[in-house]
């Protein structure tokens, strides 16, 4: 019997051949699950490599969809490109984030690594760099505690300025010389990257902190990916992880990687990173190695749980930085505490019923 087409995938990306097809039925729940998963383009080269072919009308969707990805992935490098581009003059250095970073070092094409939008850290002088957007055209679609998302004039594909990698800016602070200083230079549209422990680190961020470890399964690929391409030095990731106080979410989102798609992580490394998974989500991380797909999308998010886990022994910081996040710029007292009231009561909505049900769990 066939495992189910999200499970079928996982255990392919983790290293398994693609599944035999019974029907034509089965092959079409395969590609609307890999199409979920941002493996439609991958799938489709595997497929092609086949002995035994797909059902045609399966095959041809693939393509179709393959296409279509590379058309919308170039554009959106290119917008990458573009905003880099824009910064620069007005003097603001920047790198790209999470998809933006690997889709062209790590992956056969940019086809195969499907984007929703393009994220852009901005290393400094917020203002500048906003204001150097605007004038190109670019207008707001919607800010969060962490970054702005422009609507790109050309495309209208969605750019995703950040002056924080995650949400709490500062709870993960950012070396930005060092991230320069660290960054290098690629062959593509996106000129310049993270270095390979800055870009793990941000992965790891993104996963834990953001997403509550729920990810699609090419967003867990990418871990595998990277470490494949290129094994990180152990002592100096650690050291980096230790300065932004993220050594925790580095081991959950490394160990998380590694049971879902195996990411083949050094062992003396997860050695190392073992003392820094909080109790709690160590015995997550036993149940998530024992049934992946807990946190392959769509599973349900336990964001908050997550959050409270990773901010053990900062958690009145955590809770003050989620209620009154770091401005980019600097702002009076008065009007910090202004906003942390409006967002107060934003989050309170919004969590709310989730802390209720929780705590009647408890």
């Amino acid at each position: 019997m066939l495992p189910e087409p999200r499970e079928a995938l996982r255990l392919w990306v983790a290293g398994d051949r693609v599944p035999p097809l019974a029907s034509a039925e089965a092959a079409g729940a395969m590609v609307e699950a890999a199409r979920l998963q941002g493996l439609a383009g991958l799938l489709d080269d595997a497929v092609e490599r086949q002995p035994h072919p797909w059902p045609e009308e399966a095959r041809r969707r693939l393509r179709e969809m393959h296409h279509g990805l590379l058309a919308r992935g170039v554009a959106q490098l290119d917008l990458v490109r573009r905003a880099q581009s824009i910064l620069a003059r007005a003097g603001v250095r920047s790198i790209p984030l999470k998809a933006a970073a690997v889709a062209e070092a790590y992956y056969p094409s940019v086809a195969d690594r499907p984007m929703a939008d393009v994220d852009l850290l901005a290393l400094e002088r917020w203002g500048a760099a906003t204001g150097a957007l605007r004038r190109e055209g670019f207008t707001d679609v919607e800010a969060a505690d962490h970054a702005c998302a422009f609507r790109d004039p050309d495309t209208g594909g969605i750019l995703e300025l950040h002056h924080s990698v995650c949400s709490c800016p500062g709870f993960y602070p950012m070396d930005a010389e060092g991230l320069w200083a660290r960054s290098r230079p690629a062959i593509g549209q996106v000129e310049r990257g993270p270095s390979v422990e800055d870009l793990l680190i941000h992965l790891s961020l993104h996963a834990v902190f953001q997403h509550g470890l729920v990810l699609s399964l090419v967003q867990y690929l990418d871990f595998r990916r990277l470490l494949e391409h290129t094994q990180p030095d152990p002592d100096r990731l650690l050291a980096l992880a230790a300065e932004s106080r993220a050594l925790a979410p580095l081991a959950v989102a490394m160990a998380a990687a590694k049971a879902v798609v195996a990411a083949p992580a050094p062992n003396a490394l997860m050695e190392k990173l073992r003392s820094h998974v909080p109790k709690a989500m160590g015995r997550w991380l036993e149940e998530i190695a024992a049934s992946p797909l807990r946190v392959v999308s769509p599973a349900p998010s336990s964001l908050l749980r997550v959050r409270w886990e990773m901010a053990a022994g900062r958690r009145r910081e955590w809770l003050w930085r989620t209620v009154a996040p770091a401005p980019p710029e600097a702002v009076s007292f008065v009007e910090r505490v202004r906003r942390a009231a409006v967002r107060g009561v934003a989050l309170a909505r919004r969590w709310g019923a989730e802390v209720w049900a929780s705590r009647r769990r408890g």
